[in-house]
């Protein structure tokens, strides 16, 4: 179910409203009258039953419009993407192109490549999905370009933007544009699951010493590259399929935040977690972000589904949730209208193997029931009732 957050002058955290300033702008005078509609989902993942799909864009049809709907729409890819071999699930990934290619269509559009799988296919698979991840930029940007301003009928074009891997030993970034002002995104790990190339990956050590000097790479990127909004995403070093957070990742996510990232956005839990909000006491805006998990987009993890104990830990790898922000300006910069945040589940219909992203909900939950399925109706209102009781965090400043 979708919660909406209302950005007010004067109000409390008990109402949840929101209005986010996220950062300074050097002009806030241009495009005042447009709105950044940014949205941040999970992990997508390939397992078995995921990629012996006939039809992988079956999988996004519940959300596409909401994800197409955004100006950036986030998830993470955790595998390699090479053609020239064949999909591989747990536990070292890959994907081939068609996999990824249904995300994008969907409406996917700021990538991140950076988690513990990104070197399963080994230098040659860093090599390869860095190759294509440049080709699917460079043919996103050309279908930007060739698109006609009279083609309001068909859908709208979108450049596809990647971090994660590295570039002539340097960390990755991409830097792009929403009318004149300038995004920053950045995607690293802590985490891979062979140390053999390395180098290749943006790694950050999961050490004092590896996050401080990460946390003075973020501030030199502010300062160098002024942007207007920077997001950070980070493939974290910590227990997976746990609920709450460590205070040293609090800590380290927060330390990014005063650097000069906006948003931080982390993965690897596969489970969704709390969402923080930094707000300053004065004006009672939202000015930074953290998203400490979404959960898994999609991902077969969830293979059977635990009816006699809906609420055991295993069962929230079938989930994840998306944030959305529509952001708006004022003299300081980007600032939220309001912030929604839906629930979403794999659902597999009886008799197939497969599952496809559905918007976990009354609705959906109602539907299962009226179809027959009232033990899954059942069960996936035990899930909607766990996600809910994952709180936000609200910090004054």
């Amino acid at each position: 179910m979708s919660k909406k957050f209302w950005a007010a002058l004067f109000v409390f955290p008990a109402l949840l409203s929101i209005s986010l300033l996220l950062a300074s702008c050097q002009s806030a005078k241009k495009s005042r009258d447009k709105t950044l509609r940014l949205l941040f989902a999970g992990d997508i993942m390939a397992h078995t039953q995921n990629f012996n799909m006939a039809d992988y864009s079956a999988i996004w049809d519940d959300i596409r419009e909401q994800v197409s709907a955004a100006d950036f729409s986030f998830a993470n890819l955790e595998s390699p993407v090479v053609e020239d071999r064949p999909f591989e699930s747990y536990p070292t990934f890959n994907m081939k192109p068609s996999y990824p290619a249904a995300a994008f269509d969907a409406g996917f559009n700021l990538i991140s490549l950076a988690n513990n799988h990104s070197n399963d296919m080994g230098s040659s698979g860093i090599k390869a999905t860095n190759e294509w991840s440049k080709e699917v930029e460079m043919k996103s940007q050309n279908r930007v370009q060739k698109q006609s301003a009279k083609s309001k009928d068909t859908p709208r074009a979108r450049p596809v933007h990647f971090s994660g891997l590295t570039e002539n030993g340097q960390f990755s970034i991409a830097e792009f544009y929403w009318h004149e002002y300038k995004i920053l995104f950045v995607a690293v790990t802590e985490l891979l699951n062979t140390w053999k190339n390395y180098e290749e990956v943006n790694y950050v050590p999961p050490t004092k010493k590896g996050r401080a000097a990460f946390v003075q790479k973020i501030a030199g990127m502010k300062e160098e590259l002024a942007p207007d909004l920077f997001i950070v995403s980070v493939h974290t070093s910590e227990e997976e399929y746990v609920l709450t957070v460590l205070d040293s990742v609090k800590k380290f996510y927060h330390d990014l935040l005063d650097a000069g990232a906006d948003i931080v956005v982390s993965n690897h839990p596969h489970v969704v977690r709390p969402l923080e909000l930094v707000a300053d006491k004065e004006s009672k805006k939202i000015r930074k972000a953290i998203i400490y998990a979404n959960g898994n987009t999609i991902s077969g993890q969830r293979r059977v589904l635990n009816y006699d104990d809906p609420t055991e830990i295993w069962n929230y790898t079938g989930d994840g949730r998306l944030v959305e922000f529509e952001m708006a300006l004022d003299e300081q910069g980007f600032f939220a209208l309001n912030c929604s945040t839906t629930f979403i589940t794999a659902y597999a219909p009886p008799g197939e193997r497969s599952p496809v992203i559905k918007r976990l909900d009354d609705n959906f939950i109602k539907a299962l029931a009226e179809k027959g399925e009232k033990k899954n109706s059942r069960y996936y209102e035990a899930r909607l009732a766990a996600l809910k009781k994952i709180k936000d965090i609200w910090t004054w400043r």
